[in-house]
């Protein structure tokens, strides 16, 4: 296992949409960052870090991009017969994968943290509207922090795990991307609207689109008043639709025909 993961990783580290989707977390937050610093009367400093400058959002279509492409390409440009000509389970290829994903995410994450707060300490338009030491909706600053990165990792979780099941389905590498891409936007502007349907209906909280707001409570647990579920309840709920659609693209990857 950890010999599939080494070449998956290898394979991640030699893409060059690996390191061009990096370049643009990073050049993107620094442009923002320095957006907000210009207008600090106009928009909330405190608001533009707690998402890392714009990165926490331009993750998830990077991961998405990935995500899509890590099995999907593999099928498509007929790379799976060596790996399993090689006496490999598709349980060990999967997983291998899945780990390969998971390795990237954080470690996309954590620039993405380094990248903010450096940011944050190097501009003094910045370092001077937000206060490390302060509150945030009525809660230590670095709190809310930390809280909204664990909340934003686990709504691309389950975001990913959706679409690493669409990719096991879909034929080819641009599809299944293009498919990830417009179905987080479709899915992100549901979940929003939702709401009002489960004001009316309230068996509606349940499904799975209702869990991308999960960051949203995290950081405002107030907003259990619109989705009528309890932050721990948000918290059980992504999980377990996460590992749900993990499942799902497991058995459609066994079942899919080489």
């Amino acid at each position: 296992m950890k010999t599939l993961i080494g070449q998956e990783l290898y394979k991640l580290a030699h893409r060059k949409g690996t390191w061009v989707g990096l370049g643009v977390v990073v050049l993107f937050q620094i442009a923002w960052a320095l957006v907000v610093a210009k207008a600090a009367e106009l928009m909330s400093v405190p608001d533009s870090m707690i998402g890392n400058y714009g990165g926490n959002s331009l993750l998830i279509f990077v991961m998405i991009a990935s995500t899509a492409g890590i099995i999907s390409s593999e099928f498509q440009y007929g790379t799976i017969k060596q790996l399993l000509y090689r006496q490999y389970y598709r349980s060990q290829v999967f997983v291998s994968k899945v780990c390969a994903l998971l390795i990237q995410a954080l470690v996309l994450k954590a620039v993405a943290i380094v990248v903010g707060f450096g940011m944050t300490l190097v501009t003094p338009a910045l370092n001077a509207k937000v206060d490390l030491m302060g509150t945030y909706e009525k809660q230590p600053f670095m709190n809310a922090y930390w809280l909204a990165q664990a909340g934003n990792l686990l709504t691309m979780l389950l975001i990913l795990s959706f679409v690493l099941l669409v990719s096991t389905i879909l034929k080819t590498n641009a599809a299944a991307i293009a498919a990830g891409f417009i179905g987080y936007l479709v899915a992100y502007v549901a979940s929003v609207t939702l709401l009002a349907a489960i004001a009316q209906w309230h068996w509606v909280k349940w499904n799975p689109l209702t869990f991308m707001l999960t960051e949203t409570q995290i950081l405002s647990p107030s907003y259990a008043k619109a989705t009528l579920l309890s932050t721990p309840q948000m918290l059980t709920g992504s999980v377990v639709y996460t590992l749900l659609f993990g499942v799902l693209a497991y058995l459609s990857f066994r079942r899919r025909s080489v």
